[in-house]
């Protein structure tokens, strides 16, 4: 199965912490067209909504398992499903891939800036992979 991913996961300390060895050995860019990413309130990752005007670049991960697929539900945690949406690779040949969006257990409140990938790195990757660590779910 194909992931779109869009945020945290983009970063791959964060996919090897979260899958382990069942993480991707590579990504392929990829864009996402008629959907944003935001910046949400009081957290340091993303949320994607639709909007028709808009795209999110991120990256494709291609052959993910059951087993992948059930620990990155768990890592979305609660708040955020599945759906299937086709992303478009650097080739321009598109994908059906698995998209994590809210699923309306949880009010998630957007903020005005942007979500940045560099800016997360520089910013909070830190912090966020020290927090990761404190969590039992991820494979060691």
């Amino acid at each position: 199965m194909r992931y779109f991913f869009y945020g945290t996961l983009i970063d791959p300390d964060i996919r090897r912490h979260v899958m382990g060895d069942l993480a991707p050995a590579s990504v392929v860019p990829a864009r996402l067209q008629g959907w944003r990413r935001f910046s949400l309130k009081g957290t340091s990752f993303p949320i994607a909504r639709p909007d028709r005007t808009a795209a999110i670049d991120g990256v494709l991960a291609r052959g993910l398992d059951k087993e992948a697929g059930r620990l990155l539900d768990i890592y979305e945690g609660p708040g955020f499903g599945r759906t299937i949406v086709s992303a478009v690779d650097a080739q321009g040949k598109a994908h059906d891939a698995v998209l994590f969006v809210e699923d309306g257990a949880v009010e998630f409140v957007v903020v005005p800036q942007p979500w940045d990938y560099d800016a997360w790195v520089r910013r909070h990757k830190k912090e966020f992979m020290a927090e990761l660590k404190r969590q039992p779910f991820a494979p060691r």
